[in-house]
């Protein structure tokens, strides 16, 4: 990867570092006031990594050939979707942003976000389990019809519109499940299994449709030059690969932490749980 087949897009790398600035003031300013330094120390460290791969996903040579290569614009999808998306919100950024921006610009965010406001309701509204499943897999499958995702290639507003609103969405599918403030979890475990197993199986049918089309879907793929040694099927093929194993990885290796915690809260909840139970009521 030479360094000229990189973006380096000012306005995303200003974005980011500005980010990236506030959360690191943020979260010494939390540190003078408690002593959880590792915990502090492993969020951060998720933080930084999805930011990182905010930059890989939108200024390296991924995205510079992603009109070019349908493989390395699905790659692109799969690292904002299942690798930017939770880091940042393992990272619980709310309060260190809060806690980064200057006094009075932080006392105003926080009367925005404190009490039971309008942007509060709103946010607690959209961040429900079922709402937030619907905007993600609804988003995600919009733009794979061949119309508007043709339609969102090329560097426009459009195609920076699909970025925003795959992240977006992505964010708030993760959000019941790694909430990032200490506010108590929004899903149950067993209900967290059925949640990733829905966004599973649609990676899969989209993976699977890309796989095996025998005719390539998108005029910009069919359009494009071939800079590799890649017919247009096999790019697709490759595309839909992609989506398909990695990423069903992924919601795999997420559905098996849900079911082991699910079974480990079984167990505190076993016999010997039980009988103290009665003990103290009796």
């Amino acid at each position: 990867m030479s360094p000229s087949a990189w973006s380096w897009d000012p306005l995303i790398l200003l974005s980011v570092g500005l980010v990236a600035i506030v959360y690191a003031r943020g979260l010494r300013r939390m540190r003078r006031r408690t002593t959880r330094a590792a915990r502090e120390l492993w969020r951060a460290t998720a933080f930084g990594s999805g930011l990182a791969i905010l930059i890989v996903a939108l200024q390296s040579p991924i995205s510079t050939y992603d009109d070019s290569l349908f493989s390395l614009h699905m790659l692109q999808h799969m690292l904002l979707v299942l690798g930017a998306a939770p880091l940042l919100l393992i990272g619980a950024p709310l309060l260190p942003l809060l806690w980064g921006l200057p006094d009075q610009e932080r006392r105003g965010v926080g009367r925005l976000l404190s009490g039971h406001g309008p942007l509060q309701r709103f946010g607690h509204r959209i961040t429900q389990p079922l709402l937030a499943e619907m905007l993600f897999i609804g988003t995600l499958a919009l733009w794979h019809v061949p119309l508007l995702y043709d339609a969102a290639q090329g560097r426009s507003i459009t195609h920076n519109l699909e970025h925003a609103l795959l992240l977006g969405t992505a964010v708030l599918f993760w959000w019941p499940l790694l909430p990032p403030t200490n506010a108590s979890r929004r899903i149950g475990r067993a209900l967290a299994v059925v949640y990733l197993a829905a966004a599973a199986i649609e990676g899969t049918v989209i993976g699977a449709l890309l796989t095996f089309n025998s005719e390539p879907l998108y005029a910009t793929y069919r359009l494009a030059p071939r800079i590799v040694e890649l017919s247009v099927i096999q790019d697709q093929q490759l595309a839909g690969l992609i989506m398909w194993v990695p990423s069903g990885l992924v919601y795999l290796s997420a559905i098996l932490v849900q079911v082991g915690l699910l079974l480990r809260s079984d167990e505190s909840d076993g016999p010997s749980s039980v009988a103290s139970s009665a003990a103290t009521l009796s």
